[in-house]
């Protein structure tokens, strides 16, 4: 299958690069690129988006100079994300206001519905979950405070955003209402700036949905080592679980913050020597962390591959 995808990471010196790339096939496990002009080794980690599609890939070959396959990258999924975005409700009884700013909308990533009557806007809201109500006052045909009120009853944890031509007409009861008030004359960027404001920007990726890459249940000692202001914290921990891409570890005597790099150490039966390397810490429940390796290495990822190749991986749940 031929797709044109978005491809970014960081290259061979360090630095963060961003480019369109095609595949030349893809599997449930990986794919086959071409286009890749800034240079990445084996192990790499690239983030891959192709629509609203997005994910985690590891580059295990990249093809030899000189050879059919030069130009070329392979691929693994390690894992999938989903592209989430936030919707707005936008209630104005002129046409040409939604026509204008519902491309607005759209082009910073939010869902925006539109209604021109307030029953259209309560028949909306009783079915879809909105992160935000963009209302235009006066409303003609409503008692603007009654009507704010019960959008307000009717999905109590919205963000409501009133824009008006005329503030001075704006009743004091409407202002206390609302989360915030906009003049219909401001600029778009300002209106965006709000929005984003009261809800943050118009679609994250959740993360994982699914893995690729199979956890196993590994219990051995675990030495980890974080840099805080020049200052090295040390700190002892135990496995919980271990894959090819990452570890759960178990942390006693410290915390560890989400986006951490940190120095581990452990020692498998597979491996003559204790294992090394670098890591993030990507999520914390309580004392247990989820840590992905940053740079593995051939000899450590086959010191893992071996061991996990005799144990039975965990259930995981999709």
């Amino acid at each position: 299958m031929r797709l044109t995808a978005l491809v970014w990471g960081s290259d061979g010196n360090g630095h963060m690069f961003m480019e369109q790339v095609q595949t030349l096939d893809i599997s449930p496990m990986g794919a086959r690129l071409k286009g890749l002009s800034h240079p990445v080794s084996t192990g790499s980690i690239l983030g891959i988006q192709n629509g609203d599609n997005q994910g985690r890939f590891e580059v295990v070959w990249i093809g030899e100079k000189g050879s059919d396959r030069e130009g070329q990258i392979g691929v693994r999924c390690i894992q999938i994300g989903r592209q989430t975005r936030k919707s707005i409700l936008y209630i104005d009884d002129q046409d040409f206001e939604l026509e204008r700013r519902v491309p607005l909308l759209q082009a910073f990533g939010y869902e925006p519905h539109t209604a021109a009557t307030a029953q259209e806007a309560f028949d909306q809201m009783n079915k879809v979950h909105f992160q935000a109500v963009m209302v235009d006052q006066p409303f003609p045909g409503v008692n603007d405070v009654t009507f704010i009120d019960q959008i307000k009853r009717t999905q109590p944890d919205t963000k409501i955003l009133v824009v008006s031509a005329f503030p001075s007409q704006v009743p004091e009861r409407v202002v206390e209402l609302a989360d915030t008030f906009l003049h219909k004359g401001e600029n778009q960027n300002k209106l965006i700036a709000a929005i984003e404001q009261l809800i943050g920007p118009g679609h994250t990726i959740k993360w994982p949905i699914t893995r690729t890459i199979q956890r196993y249940k590994v219990v051995v000692p675990v030495a980890v080592r974080v840099l805080r202001s020049g200052v090295s914290v040390q700190m002892i921990g135990t496995s919980v679980d271990l894959g090819e891409g990452g570890m759960g570890v178990q942390v006693a005597g410290g915390e560890l913050a989400a986006g951490e790099i940190i120095n581990i150490e452990f020692s498998l039966p597979t491996a003559p020597h204790p294992l090394k390397l670098y890591a993030m810490v990507r999520h914390r429940k309580i004392d247990h962390y989820g840590i992905q390796f940053v740079d593995i290495g051939a000899e450590n990822r086959q010191a893992i591959s071996d061991l996990c190749d005799v144990l039975v991986p965990m259930d995981l749940p999709h």
